[in-house]
């Protein structure tokens, strides 16, 4: 893992967290981060970065404004200026785009959600799921991370036909799943299945799956 620290004002932290915020754009002269690498934000944990590469900024879109954070290209381009070592030329400079993934305060959490856990960590969490899927009237466990393993990411309306529970229930065990980091969460795309939750499916005998 690489120690650089990507840097965020305090006033972006809770959309870094909530998977609201997913891009920033950085006035550096060379691609100082790598993709797929992990790196550390000050106060805030760790970041995968999905990818990175030069981008003129004339030709950076609201869309990939509001994804910093932003509400309007006045207020990026203000930001812009201001994080900038000299006049900015908005038709001919060039900017860092960094597409990222907030991974959580802790490596150790990460790893688990990699699937690095031992056996009896995947019967400890079996357990729990057990005690979580008898507070609903049907199962939906293993059918959700299933759905999600196959189509990717999911938003909770996608999921409510599927697993019969309104969404407000969903949204509620889902946090659930998340807190074992059996899925992941982004506010854009909504919920993917990490490599611990595959793994948590193929480590399911057939009396698990008549109870999830």
């Amino acid at each position: 893992m690489l120690y650089l620290m990507i840097w965020f004002e305090k006033r972006f932290y809770d959309g870094v967290k909530d998977g609201r915020i997913t891009l920033t754009f950085r006035f550096w002269d060379t691609l100082r981060v790598l993709r797929g690498k992990i790196y550390r934000s000050h106060n805030l944990g760790l970041l995968r970065i999905i990818d990175v590469d030069f981008r003129r900024v004339q030709s950076i879109t609201l869309d990939e404004v509001r994804r910093c954070g932003y509400e309007s290209m006045d207020e990026f381009k203000e930001d812009i200026v201001k994080y900038a070592e000299g006049e900015v030329d908005f038709e001919k400079d060039r900017v860092v785009k960094i597409e990222f993934e907030y991974i959580g305060e802790d490596i150790e959490n990460y790893k688990k959600s990699m699937g690095n856990v031992k056996d009896s960590e995947i019967f400890n969490i079996k357990e729990q799921l057990l005690i979580l899927e008898q507070k609903n009237d049907t199962p939906w466990i293993k059918r959700t991370l299933q759905l999600l393993k196959e189509q990717g990411y999911l938003l909770s309306k996608d999921i409510e036909p599927v697993v019969d529970m309104p969404s407000d229930r969903i949204k509620v065990f889902m946090r659930k799943l998340k807190a074992l980091h059996l899925i992941s969460s982004n506010t854009r795309k909504g919920y993917s299945i990490t490599p611990l939750g595959s793994k948590l499916l193929r480590h399911l005998s057939s009396k698990d799956e008549e109870m999830l």
